[in-house]
């Protein structure tokens, strides 16, 4: 093979791998996306005595933990 086709031949494969590599973070984003929306309308079936039986609480931003025993608060959006 030439070296003027081995080049060619490369360079496609490295835009397909540019391509899929793309393509595979779109998809891990909308996949993120759809867990954390599904989880959220999860939450927001549940009271407010439920969400303290599993150790969160209601804000205006979204959800929060409610033991400070992991180190800190940390905010679940």
């Amino acid at each position: 093979m030439s070296l003027e086709i081995e080049t060619v031949f490369r360079s496609r494969a490295h835009s397909r791998g540019i391509l899929l590599a793309a393509l595979h973070g779109v998809a891990e984003r909308l996949h993120r996306y759809y867990v954390r929306r599904a989880t959220y309308r999860a939450l927001s079936r549940l009271s407010e005595a439920e969400l303290k039986d599993i150790g969160l609480m209601r804000t205006e931003l979204g959800y929060q933990e409610l033991h400070e025993d992991r180190g800190r608060i940390r905010g679940l959006r």
